[in-house]
């Protein structure tokens, strides 16, 4: 199925309904897309094309525009394979076609498929004219790869931003922002930044400031998942950047795990104290909240608190990969709070200590380790902990 977007210019991606993970990692209840767009001038620009499996799905989406073979131009935005994995079928049928990409994904190209077709690099605002269209490539490294670059149409005002300004979810049928539930958009677009782009805020951050600095006119932005915003184009732009934002939320994240139900309730003991005080509080149980969802409410958290029990001398194995994850992506959040339980060697809560000041991250007091239950010093310890988190934030 192909959408027209302006004159000759064509959405023709597919939708992914089978993979239950993003990267093996992101739960997909509502599926994804992957965007591939054809701009059809003097000459043929295809930009992006799908995930492998779905390739032959997406030539069909293309040979109800043209002839494949007749493609001028292979835009790659960015190489990671749920962009490119269908680039050699293309190319066993658009020979003569030209990719045009940035030198570091010529790179990655050759690594990754080593297609024989013929190549261009493109510089920071270099244009290539299709005729009546011209093409000019905007580079955007690390979002979220350093070879990423967005293609805007300048006749069109359309942006196909790559990852920037994704969004997990398949569009059925419904690719524009006028046509679909912005409010599940908005939930997903989150979850979807919080997974996979983390890591790389600031230059979320970088490339908005760069687009209003070149002054381009913006009529609609095509990211490679999720809707095309053609009513509100700003509207993505603007929720990117509130997410991205260094100032952190005035709200508190307890992120805890538990086997036997004593660290569960040292959690819920945090949050009613927390709660008593006005504080706006988020709790999620590793074991049965998804890890995206437990991103989205922690990465900007003002105040981030981990529980654990102590699991073979170590913290809980689902925290342990929480505060991994917390490492990697880089959190801007830095203020954390501790409290743990273990049943008599103690450890874990030790060790998630010494991982957050290996991050520079500031370790309130008190550091709660509780031996089974609570005593009424380490009760007091809760209140004292929870007014300290209640004075960061307010």
């Amino acid at each position: 199925m192909h959408r027209e977007m302006a004159k000759g210019v064509y959405y023709i991606g597919v939708d992914d309904h089978h993979t239950k993970l993003f990267e093996n990692l992101w739960e997909l209840p509502f599926g994804v897309s992957y965007n591939s767009y054809l701009i059809v001038d003097e000459k043929i620009a295809l930009v992006e094309t799908v995930k492998g499996p779905w390739s032959s799905e997406w030539i069909e989406n293309i040979r109800e525009i043209v002839d494949p073979s007749k493609i001028d131009y292979i835009i790659l935005n960015h190489m990671e394979p749920d962009h490119t994995s269908s680039l050699p079928d293309i190319a066993r049928i658009a020979k003569n076609a030209t990719m045009v990409y940035t030198s570091k994904a010529s790179d990655m190209q050759k690594s990754f498929y080593d297609v024989p077709l013929k190549e261009k690099i493109v510089e920071d605002l270099e244009e290539i004219s299709l005729g009546g269209k011209t093409l000019k490539f905007v580079h955007a490294p690390f979002l979220h790869w350093p070879e990423t670059m967005f293609t805007y149409i300048a006749e069109d005002q359309i942006l196909m931003s790559c990852d920037a300004f994704g969004a997990f979810g398949a569009l059925n049928g419904r690719h524009f922002d006028d046509e679909i539930d912005l409010d599940l958009v908005e939930m997903e677009s989150r979850r979807y930044l919080s997974a996979i782009i983390t890591s790389y805020f600031k230059f979320v951050q970088k490339a908005i400031a760069r687009a209003k600095d070149l002054g381009i006119g913006l009529k609609m932005i095509a990211p490679s998942h999720g809707p095309i915003y053609r009513e509100h184009p700003m509207w993505i732009v603007e929720k990117y950047d509130e997410w991205t934002r260094p100032e952190l939320e005035k709200h508190c994240t307890i992120v805890y795990g538990t086997m036997y139900g004593y660290t569960h309730r040292l959690a819920m003991k945090l949050k009613k104290e927390l709660v008593d005080m006005g504080v706006d509080v988020r709790v999620h149980n590793v074991s049965y909240s998804e890890m995206s969802k437990i991103l989205v409410d922690s990465v900007r958290a003002g105040v981030l608190v981990v529980g654990t029990p102590t699991y073979d001398a170590f913290p809980f194995p689902k925290v342990w990969a929480f505060v991994n994850e917390v490492k990697g992506k880089r959190f801007p959040a830095n203020v954390i709070g501790l409290f743990g339980t273990y049943g008599w060697g103690g450890g874990g809560v030790r060790k998630l200590k010494e991982m957050f000041e290996e991050m520079r991250c500031e370790v309130l007091e008190p550091v709660i380790r509780v031996k089974a239950r609570p005593t009424d010093d380490e009760e007091r310890q809760v209140k004292l902990l929870a007014s300290d988190i209640a004075k960061r934030l307010k």
